[in-house]
C-alpha cells in the first residue's frame, strides 16, 4: 500500500513539475540541468514515501520523471505548437531524468527509512 501511495505522489509532484518547467524556455543547457534536477527530486519524494529502493520504485520513478519531463518540455512550447518545436536538448534532458531518477533510487548511498546506520 505504501508503495502505491509513494506512485500516486510521485504522479501528482511530476505533473506539478511538468506545469511549472513548462512556464519557462527550454534551451541551451537548461533542459539537462533541469532533466538531472527533477529525476533527483522525485525519485527522493518517492523513495521517501515508499521507504524502498527496489527496481520496481526505480523503474516507476524513471517512467514518471520522463513523462513530467516530456509534458514540461511540450508545454515550453506554447499551446498551439506541436511537438517538432521541443529542442533536441530537451530530449536529452527527458532521458537524463529517467536516468537520475533511477540511479537515485538504486544508489547504494541511499538508505531506505526506517534501516539501520552501519559503525
Amino acid at each position: 500500500m505504501r508503495r502505491l501511495l509513494a506512485v500516486a505522489v510521485g504522479a501528482v509532484a511530476a505533473a506539478f513539475g511538468a506545469v511549472i518547467l513548462g512556464e519557462y524556455q527550454l534551451d541551451g543547457p537548461t533542459p539537462l540541468v533541469a532533466g538531472a534536477l527533477f529525476g533527483l527530486i522525485l525519485a527522493e519524494l518517492v523513495t521517501a514515501v515508499a521507504k524502498s529502493r527496489d527496481p520496481a520504485m526505480a523503474g516507476a520513478c524513471a517512467v514518471l520523471a520522463s513523462a513530467g519531463m516530456t509534458w514540461g518540455a511540450w508545454l515550453s512550447t506554447g499551446p498551439d505548437e506541436d511537438w517538432s518545436f521541443v529542442p533536441g536538448l530537451a530530449w536529452v534532458g527527458v532521458a537524463l531524468a529517467a536516468a537520475a531518477a533511477a540511479v537515485w533510487v538504486r544508489s547504494p548511498a541511499r538508505r531506505a527509512g526506517g534501516s539501520r546506520r552501519v559503525r
